[in-house]
């Protein structure tokens, strides 16, 4: 566990250090007479894999607005829902002494990212003849705070639960951006998710699974559109 979370700190002070180099770059690159401060709404749908849920189609939008020329402040909200089965032990009470039993369990979970993050954009073309980026990479960092809402039913013993786990994570990115008209820009990400969401429980339901901590953490992708709205 400890060497986990050594290797998440890692990657999170890495990710952070690279990000800053790029900033530091990135600032000569920008005309600062051409910044205009403007809100966009970007809209992404893509595919992610948590660690102890099946993978899935995860969709979300984030409200962002220009803190100068090269970083973006956002908030945003992603939903992911994913129904499958699984067989494994789940703890069985009803008889005179506990004892472990094997069950097809059948889950519906539901992750809601709430998040704030930071955008940092790397011009790599520039229009000469409006000083607009055409195309550019960005970085991007997120806190989060995670939702899992996971029903879970064992049909063979007519056992069910829906259970509610939250907990704080933070989220990686990194990606392509293309301007295709005067206020759209195409987006496309590959994402790094950080987050073990938790419960609270005084007694586990019988052949139901004893779970009181579920790992959120995964990789994925995302494409959207990047909208002006003002």
């Amino acid at each position: 566990m400890q060497t986990r979370y050594q290797f998440h700190l890692t990657v999170a002070i890495l990710f952070l250090s690279i990000t800053s180099c790029i900033f530091a770059q990135n600032r000569s690159m920008y005309n600062q007479e051409t910044f205009e401060k403007k809100s966009m709404l970007d809209i992404h749908a893509g595919y992610l894999s948590p660690r102890d849920a099946d993978q899935g189609t995860i969709l979300g939008a984030t409200l962002l607005s220009t803190f100068d020329d090269a970083i973006d402040l956002g908030f945003g909200m992603d939903f992911f829902q994913k129904s499958y089965a699984e067989e494994m032990e789940v703890p069985n009470e009803e008889g005179t002494e506990p004892t472990l039993v094997l069950r097809n369990i059948n889950f519906k979970r539901t992750i809601l990212p709430l998040y704030a993050s930071l955008k940092i954009k790397i011009p790599g073309l520039i229009s000469r003849r409006n000083d607009k980026v055409i195309f550019g990479y960005f970085a991007r960092a997120s806190l989060s705070y995670q939702f899992l809402i996971s029903d879970e039913k064992n049909y063979q013993d007519g056992k069910s639960e829906k259970r509610n786990y939250k907990g704080w994570g933070w989220q990686g990115g990194a990606g392509l951006f293309y301007g295709v008209g005067s206020r759209s820009t195409l987006i496309a990400e590959a994402v790094y998710n950080n987050c073990i969401v938790n419960r609270n429980v005084s007694k586990h339901a019988s052949l139901l699974p004893s779970t009181d901590r579920v790992d959120l953490s995964g990789v994925g992708i995302r494409v959207g559109v990047e909208l002006d709205i003002k």
